[in-house]
């Protein structure tokens, strides 16, 4: 029996860029079941053909890692892109959003303009070596500001903080 690869469809990434476009077509070289890559920059469409639904979920989760993120679809169905670590309800004077693509100065500016009306937001640190975009403000929502990433199609994720290991109790001696 042969399964027939069916298309995914990933629309309004952030593709500014013909390294924006290398880069979104890297992430998808090698992935098992996947085939059939595409990416356009002008209509901002990435696409694929996936033989499986674990060749969806890696395709799109590398695309994530990559710091890309668009409205996704498979066989007509939304796929959700992976979980961005934010709890809900998160306000603070400072949060850092990671793994967001930032290969070029055009990038720099399209995540600083997507995250600009950002509800008490004062400065923004935007670090492209280490794929960072830092927001200071008063009770900035974690929520808010990586929705308003999405939307400009650039994937960001919170540090979920490691648990602290704990002590080692001393062993009695009998």
């Amino acid at each position: 029996t042969t399964t027939l690869a069916s298309q995914v469809t990933i629309k309004g990434a952030h593709l500014c860029c013909g390294a924006c476009q290398t880069r979104a077509e890297k992430a998808l070289v090698g992935i098992p079941g996947l085939t059939k890559a595409s990416v356009d920059r002008n209509s901002k469409v990435i696409s694929f053909l996936a033989a499986d639904t674990k060749a969806v979920t890696v395709g799109i989760a590398s695309l994530a890692k990559s710091g890309f993120y668009g409205a996704a679809l498979h066989e007509k169905k939304a796929v959700q892109f992976p979980a961005t670590g934010a709890k809900k309800n998160v306000r603070g004077e400072s949060h850092t959003l990671r793994g967001v693509h930032l290969c070029c100065d055009a990038c720099v500016v399209g995540a600083q303009k997507a995250v600009e009306s950002v509800k008490g937001l004062q400065a923004i640190e935007i670090d492209r070596k280490v794929r960072t975009v830092k927001l200071i403000g008063k009770e900035i929502s974690l929520a808010e500001a990586i929705r308003a990433l999405q939307k400009a199609g650039f994937y960001a994720h919170v540090r979920t903080p490691k648990k602290p290991k704990s002590p080692k109790s001393p062993k009695k001696k009998k």
